[in-house]
């Protein structure tokens, strides 16, 4: 019996030894000094995220055989001039993503909390990669003169999403993120997202498209409304320069709020192998109104080594027809529409 027992150990001992696994703990910490101006009011602060947003996780896998691989992701913010957590803060929460899956010859599925496909979509067509609070493309996470209507949304809970492999010059993402209301007569608060694209060096070019429903399962509506959201975006590479362009609309089907569209143009050159100057100019636009918003933000990146990077920035916005939209954390006055100007100066360290 004894005998029995320790060969169905060594049995059992020897099949999980068979599955390698890693756990990798990794982040960012980022701070800057910024001269910020809206409006005739002027001050100086220090904050986090100018050149990549500050966060820690934990992230890890496992072989279990056959091209068949398990992995996870827990991803937090925080700002590193307080030490509090953020989104929403101020406890450390893994609000940024945390979510489990697999990997094969057929793609990834994974579920939990993730970014949205069109979030990729504009985040590869960013010289600032979105991830940033200098980057000008974030105005179009606004619903500024469209009331009623859903923000895009960057991230999404309790979502499924799968993509397909990463080694395929052709990608595609699809995901779907129920709104978990507690009756399904006034189900609200889902999200469906896809994207489709192709990359191939020096090309890349996808279109994305999510739909989101008001409500939650916290708060659920009657007849709830459905704001889209779509996006193209593009980069071509040169020896030393890398251009990026997106377009993006945004409706609702709530009577009387009109459509909004955003355009943008950047580019990357590089100086050095350490060095790199970006540009990128925004327009948003919003159908029947005058309200509308023009920025820009002009950047330079020096690397002191493959994690560490100190940069600048300098970031301008103008709200016209007294719209209020806010970039770089400075608070506008509602209807104001009062002007963004932002110079900066920061280091980022990645671990």
């Amino acid at each position: 019996m004894r005998s029995a027992f320790a060969a169905a150990c060594a049995l059992a001992a020897s099949s999980l030894a068979c599955a390698q696994s890693n756990v990798t703990i990794f982040g960012t910490v980022d701070l800057f000094v910024a001269h910020a101006r809206s409006g005739s009011t002027s001050w100086t602060k220090l904050s986090d995220g100018g050149n990549a947003a500050s966060r820690i996780g934990f992230r890890g896998s496992e072989d279990l055989g056959s091209g068949l691989e398990a992995h996870f992701m827990l991803e937090g913010g925080f700002s590193p001039d307080t030490g509090e957590g953020n989104l929403p803060g101020p406890a450390i929460s893994f609000t940024r993503q945390s979510y489990v899956g697999l990997t094969g010859p057929w793609g990834q599925i994974d579920a939990g909390r993730m970014y949205t496909p069109l979030f990729f979509t504009l985040f590869r067509g960013d010289p600032y990669g979105v991830n940033s609070v200098f980057s000008p493309l974030v105005a179009v996470f606004s619903n500024d003169a469209q009331p009623g209507a859903l923000p895009l949304a960057a991230r999404a809970s309790n979502m499924i999403r799968y993509r397909t492999p990463a080694r395929s010059e052709f990608f595609a993402d699809i995901a779907y993120a129920p709104g978990e209301a507690s009756e399904p007569s006034r189900r609200s608060g889902d999200l469906y997202g896809a994207s489709v694209g192709w990359a191939r060096k020096p090309y890349y070019v996808s279109y994305a498209i999510q739909k989101a429903r008001s409500g939650s399962a916290a708060a659920p509506v009657a007849s709830p409304s459905t704001t889209t959201h779509q996006a193209v975006s593009g980069s071509y590479e040169f020896s030393n320069l890398r251009v990026y362009g997106t377009y993006s609309t945004a409706s609702t089907d709530l009577p009387g709020v009109p459509r909004s569209r955003a355009a943008s143009l950047g580019a990357q050159y590089t100086i050095t192998p350490a060095s790199n100057v970006l540009f990128e100019i925004v327009q948003r636009k919003v159908r029947g109104t005058d309200r509308a918003q023009l920025a820009w933000t002009l950047g330079y990146d020096h690397y002191l080594s493959k994690r560490t990077a100190v940069y600048g920035r300098l970031l301008r916005l103008e709200n016209r027809g007294r719209s209020s939209v806010s970039l770089a954390g400075v608070r506008v006055d509602a209807n104001s529409g009062n002007d963004v100007r932002v110079i900066a100066a920061g280091i980022r360290h990645s671990f």
